[in-house]
């Protein structure tokens, strides 16, 4: 089934085709950026006046006006809906694995706006909550790409939506991992106080499993402070959280042992590298082939761990294998990775990383 864009869709595809950012666009209409946001994201409802200047202003010759004023489109009761979003979903995820942040979100993120626009109009209940779930679903890994993309703005913004999509759909855990997306970012920030915080917020839900993964971001922002005492108890909760929960939905689902890949980060930052480096050299070879994106971004870590216990030409060759796969996934949390250990060989300065380092700087710098 086909359906036509909605106002908000509508809007913002004719801003990006016009080349102009929001901040632009608040020079051409009488909204604020923030209220811009929210009409883009199909959190206002469109009045006429509104209809008739965003028309005005991006030439769209009566087009949106006519999506204002066209009544809300139901569809019907029909689990293949479901099933149709729920297989797209998997193939946006294993597209994901593989390709740049750009490529996969070019796809995704207008199915988040889709997919919520149908849970609106849906004309049953049953129906109205699953398609909320999977509007949610779709936002939250639309964050994690953004996060991907060096975008932390339009990653909480993209997690935001998901709490509530989620919340709709009868799901209000989502709101407790959120905070453990939070707390990652306070990590990537190198923001220890914060990491903690946010973790320990998360780690008040009821569900085992947002427990586990928020227990695993308290040990890393533990060990980003330096204290080894409390990071020790906290992987130690997250190992037997862990083992409660069968399968778990939230994190990773590339890594067959999540707290054990806490832990080895975390001996990391603690300076127990060659208990770091031991453990991503046994956890690696079980990430799976096609999950490029993890594969690359464990495998630098484990590159770090080894050069800093001092085994830098091993670690050189190691990030030398990968060089090809992070210009392939363009992440931008790999690069923050890249970037120390690019540090390390100025620091270092080993014969052996030469060519190494020059091929870090060309990926750091392209563009």
């Amino acid at each position: 089934m086909l359906l036509s864009p909605t106002f908000a869709q509508e809007v913002r595809r004719l801003r990006n085709e016009r080349g102009l950012s929001l901040s632009q666009m608040t020079a051409l209409v009488p909204y604020s950026k923030g209220h811009l946001s929210k009409i883009e994201n199909g959190q206002t409802r469109p009045s006429p006046e509104m209809a008739r200047v965003f028309d005005n202003a991006l030439q769209a010759q009566g087009r949106l006006k006519a999506l204002a004023d066209a009544p809300v489109r139901p569809i019907p009761s029909d689990d293949k809906v479901l099933l149709t979003y729920d297989l797209m979903f998997d193939q946006h995820r294993s597209l994901g694995h593989r390709s740049s942040p750009d490529v996969v979100l070019a796809g995704l993120r207008p199915q988040v706006d889709i997919i919520s626009t149908m849970a609106r109009s849906a004309d049953d209940p049953g129906l109205s909550r699953g398609l909320w779930l999977l509007a949610a679903k779709y936002a939250e890994y639309a964050g994690w790409m953004e996060q991907e993309r060096g975008d932390d703005a339009s990653a909480a913004e993209l997690t935001r939506r998901a709490v509530q999509y989620a919340a709709k759909g009868g799901d209000p855990e989502l709101e407790a991992y959120a905070l453990v997306r939070s707390a990652e970012f306070a990590l990537y920030r190198g923001d220890a106080r914060a990491t903690v915080g946010f973790a320990r917020r998360a780690a008040k839900s009821r569900s085992t499993a947002v427990k586990a993964v928020a227990a695993q971001r308290e040990a890393q922002g533990y060990a980003l402070a330096g204290a080894a005492t409390r990071c020790q108890a906290a992987l130690d909760r997250a190992a037997e959280l862990q083992r409660a929960v069968s399968e778990s939905p939230y994190g990773t689902k590339s890594v067959v042992d999540q707290v054990a890949i806490a832990t080895a980060w975390s001996f990391h930052d603690l300076g127990r590298h060659a208990e770091a480096a031991a453990i991503l050299d046994a956890q690696l070879p079980l990430i799976a082939p096609a999950a490029l994106r993890a594969r690359t971004r464990f495998g630098l870590r484990r590159a770090l761990a080894h050069a800093e216990a001092g085994e830098v030409d091993h670690a050189c060759e190691l990030v030398a294998t990968l060089l090809d796969d992070i210009r392939q996934v363009q992440s931008a949390t790999v690069h923050i990775d890249l970037t120390a250990f690019s540090r390390l060989l100025s620091r270092l300065r080993p014969a052996s990383g030469r060519e190494v380092a020059g091929e870090i700087s060309d990926i750091l710098f392209a563009g």
